[in-house]
């Protein structure tokens, strides 16, 4: 749909125009869906998570009080990401999280750049997760900051396994990553 707005997308949607909402449909719900599904959902998961967050959308758009600061479809993809994290938690579909380090320390990051950001380290985690245990085990003593030596020591495994190891995967994960359709619309924005 050429031309549509910012503000006749919130009209449509708090309106229930059939013609904004099948449009907003088409182009959130793949996005919506790339995301659940690497983070160990399913499709129905996908379906449940959308619908539940346009009526709250709805809800939020027909209070007169409620002011959204970001484009709508920005803040409805925040609110399905939430959605879906509180239900895997809840549900304990979320294997590992919180692997990588914090990667925006940095104060001239704008608010846009630290989502895309977010988005990419959950891309890294949905991968991640689907690591062998062994596999993860070396990573996490990776980000620990431990070296080799260490990591030899409490693994079992000789140093030049556990570099190889380390780039092999490393080079996997890459691969597979930017082949990923979720990486590929990040890359696009």
């Amino acid at each position: 749909m050429k031309g549509i707005t910012e503000q006749k997308i919130r009209e449509g949607i708090k309106n229930g125009d059939e013609i904004i909402l099948t449009w907003f449909y088409k182009k959130n719900f793949p996005l919506v869906k790339n995301y659940i599904l690497l983070n160990s959902g399913c499709l129905e998961d996908t379906e449940d998570i959308f619908q539940d967050a346009l009526l709250l959308l709805y809800l939020k758009l027909r209070n007169p009080e409620f002011m959204i600061r970001t484009p709508i479809q920005n803040y409805f993809y925040g609110v399905c990401k939430n959605m879906w994290l509180k239900k895997a938690n809840r549900n304990k579909k979320v294997l590992f999280k919180d692997v990588l380090k914090d990667v925006w320390n940095h104060e001239e990051s704008t608010v846009i750049e630290k989502l895309f950001q977010k988005d990419r380290k959950q891309l890294f985690h949905a991968y991640f997760s689907n690591l062998q245990d062994t596999t993860k085990r070396l990573w996490q003593l990776i980000f620990e900051g431990k070296d080799y030596q260490e990591m030899a020591q409490i693994t079992g495994c000789t140093e030049n396994y556990l570099r190889k190891k380390k780039s092999e995967t490393k080079k996997s994960m890459i691969q597979s990553i930017l082949k990923d359709p979720v990486f590929k619309e990040l890359v696009k924005i």
